[in-house]
């Protein structure tokens, strides 16, 4: 069975950065996620990667191939194609801990005050619910998981801190 997706510029760069280090194998390999949000068991391999962007929405289209011995996959059926990508020592952000102003993405870090303020950061690559970040934050930094959007620059809060294992266990 064969999924059609299209992933965006970036994420293509990260793909081919993905296979010039060696991991063509690993690169290649997708997992298919259902539409109730089960992984499906067979893993699917990139076959075909199209030649040209498409100029609408920056995008260029994938091919992967997935084995379908049950035949649970149907013709037309929708889910959610996840790309492998190797990262080393890679600072993961929390998607929901973000927020952007005029196409700049911030966060609130809490200093050893309990006050907030707005930080700008660079995000390498985006997958699930989290960013990779590029620049800007620093292992250890304290960032504001929830309730962004009711807090402003400057503010002193009572932070609870919320361990990452249980982040990344709620949104896999």
């Amino acid at each position: 069975m064969y999924a059609y997706f299209n992933v965006s510029e970036k994420e293509y760069l990260n793909y081919l950065k993905s296979k010039e280090q060696g991991s063509n194998t690993r690169s290649s390999v997708v997992q298919l996620i259902l539409a109730d949000g089960k992984t499906f068991a067979q893993k699917g391999k990139i076959e075909t990667v199209e030649s040209v962007f498409e100029a609408n929405t920056g995008s260029i289209a994938f091919w992967a191939k997935f084995p379908n011995p049950s035949h649970l996959l149907k013709h037309h059926s929708s889910g959610t194609v996840r790309l492998a990508y190797d990262a080393d020592n890679a600072l993961l952000l929390p998607q929901k801990a973000a927020f952007e102003v005029q196409d700049q993405n911030f966060v609130y870090v809490v200093d050893k005050d309990n006050k907030v303020k707005t930080r700008n950061f660079q995000p390498e690559s985006r997958f699930s619910h989290f960013y990779i970040v590029e620049s800007g934050l620093k292992a250890g930094d304290q960032v504001v998981y929830e309730g962004v959007q009711d807090i402003r620059d400057g503010v002193e809060i009572k932070p609870s801190f919320v361990p990452m294992d249980s982040i990344l266990a709620a949104n896999p």
